[in-house]
């Protein structure tokens, strides 16, 4: 404000009159009381536009209080988003180590000798008795006898067609004959023979009455020859052996002829015959990889979003074609649609045929055959895998060569011929997986590509969480000093994650100032880090975090797989150190942590793409005490260039003035005011209290149940000024009034009582000068 121009003219014209009226020397001064208005009626509210004790239009502070319509109490609130890191390395890994089978021919069972077109060999009379019908008369007498001395041989390797060879592991051989020559067989023993070298094959059959079997005249009979292992069958002969009772020379005599040979669990080690279909089975298991996931119950499954299984083309080494059925009797509910693609005959279990364009081609000229590759995927399907194994049965069967072509019928096969390939489980991606997911440890932090080891640190920008609380940094700027009694620190957050999860890890909160404080929980409480926890890694400028620096919680889980919550963890006074760390004001927070994933490997369902989605939210209302003082500062433009003084050579001069102060305090908080005069460099001139003066304003009257202030405090202050200071008065420019604002301490704990604030809760204050103003008129 300035002085009135007016009442200085006024003042000079009365000093001139009065000189005119007294014709001697003049010797007197003139004195004028003014006041002058410096300060008026200016209310400050707590909080509200530019004027208020703290502007809620500047920077970033509109976004940060929140007020309750009803009573217009004040809350600080902030929600920023907050980036943990990505859970989804929580969800667990599966592999399965590519297995081969082989499946090898094993016992090959020899049945069928011939077509059975007709008989395989025969002998006549003079054969077998050495008596030439055409020299023997019907009826003659024949004496008992035998043919011992020269037995009978067969030949029957021209008429057993299915035949060849074969190397004998175990079994017999049914030989059957018919006796048509005229008369009775006493005994006759009969060997197969080799009838190029003219050895015998195996044991000898009899056939007697003893047997049950004797061949007399005009029956037929089997014997068995058992063959021993290694026994080699080729060049299929019969030696037959007879002895006979005194007979009449048969008029018609026939033959003895070999009817038919048949194998009787004739197992072979190797073969070159026509065969009928060979059947061979195995079983294998593809095994999973146990460091993550384990399969400890039959009901225990994995469901794959991605996957396939692969077989590789089967090679043959058989010269017969092959049809062959893979069951995987453990991946199961697989997609419908499987069903008809390529291999794929049924989808619960999977099944994968090799027929039609799918065979397995035959072995030609020392050449194995192959199928095609069988390539399968398995996205949908379910991994049954008890005790981390999957099994598969592979059953095939060779094609019945006696059914091909004449020419084409006899093969050669060995037991030891196989089927073989290798199975390839791969590219799995769980979409759902229900059994004992290991204890796994998830880094919620990036680590720094240009850092060596596997540790976070808090202060490296490249591995740290920081968020900015807007706004905070400007209401520190604002007002200072304050203790608020119960601030909040919530984590808030959207989550699918069904495994119980707990997190270990740093807050540091960093104030415009630089100073840094922890959030941590108390001892005994439920946020505590202990010694033993897991939290080794996590350093601060290259030293490991302490257990007092850091905080734990766990998250909460849905009951239903697939399901998502949205919930929140407090952070408060009575479980955390919450209340200091606010009280800090931090304008930005850090924050390093890992995530600690089934920590007692318990039985949980997991699903993929976890969705875990924080934000860190601060809730502060404003019921705050003070052990030091809060203060608030207000600069204006104040000219009193219009002030007398002497030092200015003025005739006026200022001879004597106090400063008036009016108030109304309806904040629930003592004030303590501090004026500045300012020149136009905003220096210092001059400011009140100085020495024992005090401006000291008592606090509303306060609500003992509410702590809101409810009857408004009104008083004055006078404040004389010095000499000194009236004379420099004209310099200022500015005035800055400082408030420090103090809660009462009626418990005198020197904590002070807590209060609550209204944003309407407000201090007005003028600020007058009353002036004594004189003029020296002659006189020295």
């Amino acid at each position: 404000m300035q002085i009135n121009k007016l009442l200085l003219v006024v003042l000079a014209i009365g000093v001139a009159v009065a000189g005119c009226e007294i014709p001697k020397k003049p010797d007197f001064r003139t004195s004028q009381k003014v006041e002058a208005p410096v300060l008026y009626n200016k209310t400050y509210q707590f909080m509200g536009d530019s004027t208020a004790l703290i502007d809620t239009t500047s920077g970033d502070l509109d976004s940060l209080f929140t007020v309750n319509g009803t009573n217009n109490f004040i809350t600080i609130s902030k929600e920023q988003d907050f980036e943990f890191g990505d859970l989804n390395d929580a969800v667990p890994a599966v592999s399965v180590e590519p297995t081969e089978f082989e499946s090898e021919v094993g016992e090959i069972e020899l049945t069928d000798f011939s077509s059975g077109g007709g008989d395989l060999g025969s002998a006549n009379i003079e054969e077998v008795t050495g008596s030439d019908p055409n020299l023997v008369p019907a009826g003659t007498p024949i004496p008992a006898g035998n043919n011992s001395a020269s037995p009978v041989r067969i030949g029957i390797g021209a008429n057993t067609d299915f035949f060849q060879s074969a190397t004998i592991k175990s079994g017999a051989m049914a030989v059957q004959l018919s006796n048509t020559l005229g008369f009775d067989f006493e005994t006759a023993t009969i060997q197969v023979i080799d009838t190029v070298t003219n050895t015998p094959i195996g044991s000898a059959a009899e056939f007697s009455a003893t047997n049950g079997n004797q061949l007399l005249d005009d029956a037929t009979e089997t014997a068995s020859i058992t063959f021993s292992e290694g026994d080699e069958l080729r060049n299929l002969g019969v030696e037959i052996t007879v002895s006979w009772q005194n007979f009449s020379f048969p008029a018609d005599p026939q033959a003895l002829t070999v009817n038919s040979v048949q194998g009787e669990n004739l197992i072979v080690s190797e073969v070159q015959a026509a065969l009928d279909e060979q059947d061979f089975t195995t079983t294998s298991t593809a095994t999973f990889g146990d460091e993550e996931f384990e399969f400890t119950s039959p009901n225990h499954f994995v469901q794959l979003e991605t996957g396939r299984i692969i077989v590789a083309p089967v090679e043959n080494e058989m010269e017969f074609r092959i049809t062959m059925e893979i069951v995987f009797t453990d991946i199961r509910e697989c997609p419908a649609s499987l069903v008809g693609n390529n291999f794929v005959t049924n989808n619960d279990p999977l099944t994968i045929d090799y027929s039609g364009n799918e065979r397995i081609r035959r072995a030609n000229g020392g050449v194995s055959g192959f199928s095609p590759e069988a390539n399968i995927s398995l996205a949908g399907c379910k991994l049954y895998a008890t005790n981390n194994e999957v099994a598969y049965t592979i059953s095939a069967t060779t094609e019945n060569t006696k059914d091909a072509a004449p020419g084409d019928q006899v093969r050669v096969i060995n037991e030891t011929q196989a089927i073989s390939s290798s199975v390839e489980i791969s590219n799995l991606q769980i979409q759902e997986a229900t059994g004992i997911v290991k204890q796994q440890i998830v880094l919620l932090n990036d680590e720094d590509a240009q850092d060596a080891d596997d540790d976070l640190d808090l202060f490296n920008d490249n591995e740290a969480e920081l968020t900015e609380i807007d706004g905070l940094s400007d209401l520190s700027s604002q007002l200072d000093g304050l203790n608020f009694t119960n601030p909040r620190l919530s984590i808030n957050y959207t989550s699918d994650i069904t495994v119980p999860t707990t997190i270990y890890g740093a807050f540091v909160g960093i104030n415009g100032e630089g100073e840094e404080r922890f959030l941590r929980g108390l001892a005994g409480e439920e946020f505590e880090v202990q010694a033993g926890d897991p939290i080794d890694g996590l350093q601060i400028r290259g030293t490991d975090l302490l257990p007092e620096q850091m905080i734990k919680f766990t998250l909460d889980t849905p009951e239903t797989p697939g399901d998502s919550i949205t919930t929140e963890i407090e952070f408060n006074r009575t479980n955390t150190s919450v209340v200091n760390f606010l009280n800090n004001l931090p304008s930005e927070i850090r924050f390093i942590g890992k995530a600690v994933v089934n920590e007692d490997e318990e039985e949980v369902t997991i699903l993929n793409n976890l969705n875990f989605t924080p934000k860190i939210a601060i809730d502060i209302p404003l019921a705050f005490s003070t052990e030091q003082a809060a203060t608030f500062t207000d600069t204006t433009k104040n000219d009193l260039g219009d002030l007398p003084s002497e030092e200015k050579g003025d005739e006026l001069f200022i001879e004597n003035g106090k400063l008036i102060i009016e108030y109304t305090n309806g904040l629930p908080l003592s004030v303590n005011l501090n004026i500045t005069f300012m020149d136009s460099l905003k220096q210092e001139i001059t400011s009140i209290p100085q020495g024992a003066d005090d401006l000291g304003i008592l606090a509303a009257g306060i609500n003992d149940d509410t702590r809101f202030a409810n009857d408004p405090t009104p008083g004055t202050i006078e404040i004389s000024l010095t000499k000194t200071q009236l004379d420099e008065l004209y310099k200022t420019k500015f005035l800055k009034v400082a408030a420090s604002l103090v809660t009462t301490d009626n418990s005198g704990n020197g904590e002070g009582d807590n209060i609550r604030m209204r944003t309407t809760d407000f201090i007005t204050l003028s600020l007058r000068a009353e002036l004594n103003i004189e003029s020296q008129v002659g006189g020295n």
